[in-house]
């Protein structure tokens, strides 16, 4: 498929993503006819192996022993993703973006606590957890953006500027926001 490059081209490629999987597609900026090639792969986050953190938090969080995981989509919950305890983690250091659709509610995404019982904090350098939504003028928000798309909305997380801001990227939990019920319908991760 070619495109011309325009503002709606990531949108687009999200959408074919998500229909289709795996999906090369290619950028048009001129009548040049060897047009650049993008692929972008997908992972479903159920299929990234989720730790037991076994008391060590952080970049440093050992990944020896695999934990049990919430994972409800297409269902409203109080909990789609991961661990209600916020403990065990996913790490997702190696993708770029996490993509998540909602089609009710808002969730709620926990990240990267480097402590035990680690709370979110306004002071970016008193926080010891990444949590999503906390209001659009706070830290924590310029790893995060939403989007309508058609049925719902579209949540990116920003994995790779969280990796470089942290040196790391766990996921521990999708949640409702303000303990209300959400629906998903796909959480994937891209490289």
């Amino acid at each position: 498929m070619i495109m011309k490059k325009t503002n709606f081209f990531y949108a687009a490629a999200i959408a074919l993503v998500s229909t289709f999987g795996m999906t090369s597609c290619s950028v048009e900026d001129n009548p040049n006819p060897d047009p650049i090639q993008y692929v972008v792969e997908q992972v479903s986050l159920q299929d990234i192996p989720f730790y037991d953190c076994e008391g060590t938090y952080g970049k440093d969080a050992k990944k020896d022993k695999t934990a049990g995981f919430a994972w409800v989509v297409n269902e409203s919950t109080g909990q789609p993703y991961g661990d209600g305890n916020v403990i065990n983690f996913a790490d997702l250091s190696e993708y770029s973006k996490l993509l998540v659709v909602a089609t009710e509610g808002t969730p709620r995404f926990l990240l990267n606590r480097d402590i035990e019982n680690g709370q979110w904090n306004a002071d970016e350098s008193q926080s010891h957890l990444i949590e999503y939504p906390k209001g659009d003028d706070v830290w924590s928000a310029k790893y995060f953006s939403v989007q309508d798309v058609e049925g719902g909305k579209l949540y990116t997380v920003d994995l790779a500027q969280i990796v470089k801001d942290k040196g790391f990227a766990h996921l521990h939990a999708i949640k409702g926001a303000n303990w209300a019920n959400t629906t998903v319908t796909s959480m994937v991760v891209e490289k």
